[in-house]
């Protein structure tokens, strides 16, 4: 089984540079994460990808699986890590650098560890694993994928950091084996690569 990881289009808040992890109906998408969005879904659907879509309950991610399948279900394993007293602030104002240095011991203060990202992330993993499914999608947010990338490849989870994994990126896992099959690919660049106009890539979410 292939798990494709989706990450959320880009959201309003991230161009600001604002972390937001809770009300789930505020932060909707750009106008370049909808594009980024419609590119996922076009090139999974041109990779005969067919299969379950999960998605975390924000906003974005929501917004962002409804172009990949309407029909897609709302699963809270995959939500973003909760920002405690850092929600809605600015990168800029808060101690970031730490946090990105090791965000196991720096976790936000008032807000979700990294094992509880970890329990729920494998809980997923194995839910996944139960389905008699060729492949499913998940879309979810920065720190749950680079959690299971992690997970996958033993990489310390100390280091997720290291990882980039891109607003509208696909990152795949083949669960039966544990290996990742590609990581933070990016679809937009991929179809305008292949001389599909922005137009064009669109017209996947205006069905």
């Amino acid at each position: 089984m292939i798990l494709y990881l989706v990450r959320h289009g880009e959201a309003q808040l991230n161009v600001l540079g604002i972390l937001h992890s809770r009300n789930y109906n505020d932060n909707p998408l750009t106008d370049k994460g909808r594009l980024e969005a419609a590119a996922v879904a076009l090139l999974l659907h041109r990779m005969g990808v067919h299969g379950p879509v999960f998605t975390s309950p924000l906003l974005r991610a929501r917004q962002t699986a409804d172009c990949i399948d309407r029909n897609y279900k709302v699963d809270e394993r995959l939500r973003e890590i909760d920002m405690g007293e850092w929600e809605l602030k600015k990168i800029s104002e808060i101690p970031f650098d730490n946090y990105r240095k090791d965000p196991v011991r720096y976790h936000p203060p008032g807000g979700e560890s990294m094992e509880s990202v970890v329990n729920r992330v494998m809980d997923f993993l194995n839910f996944v694993r139960g389905i008699n499914e060729k492949s499913v999608i998940a879309v979810s947010h920065w720190h749950p994928i680079a959690t299971v990338v992690a997970l996958v490849t033993g990489l310390p989870l100390s280091n997720i950091y290291k990882l980039r994994i891109s607003t509208g990126s696909i990152t795949a896992i083949d669960l039966d084996n544990d290996d990742v099959l590609f990581l933070n690919l990016s679809p937009l660049r991929v179809l305008r690569s292949l001389g599909l106009s922005d137009d064009g890539i669109m017209k996947e979410c205006i069905r």
